[in-house]
């Protein structure tokens, strides 16, 4: 149950729900062995959603490191520097 609450025992990181879904997909198809056409169907899907949640996961990081934490970054760092120089220059216009 903790694994569909997206709850974490253990140090790895929280699994997406697709990744999961497709896990629990594959477990299942593989039960009901090749002989069933809804078992093989069940692996080639799950398959399917365990690489669409190894896709979203580059996707979600590649999004983070690019533009995310740049975009932080001048927030946090960058705008305060302007606003602390445009305060001193406003204080030497008044002198």
């Amino acid at each position: 149950m903790s694994k569909v609450r997206g709850q974490n025992k253990g140090g790895t990181k929280p699994q997406q729900p697709v990744g999961f879904l497709g896990e629990v997909m594959l477990k299942n198809g593989r039960e009901l062995g090749e002989d069933s056409t809804f078992g093989t169907a069940m692996v080639e899907m799950g398959e399917s959603l365990r690489q669409l949640s190894e896709v979203k996961d580059v996707f979600n990081l590649n999004v983070r490191q690019n533009f995310l934490d740049p975009l932080d970054h001048l927030k946090n760092k960058d705008l305060k520097e302007i606003n602390h120089h445009r305060k001193k220059l406003q204080g030497r216009r008044l002198d």
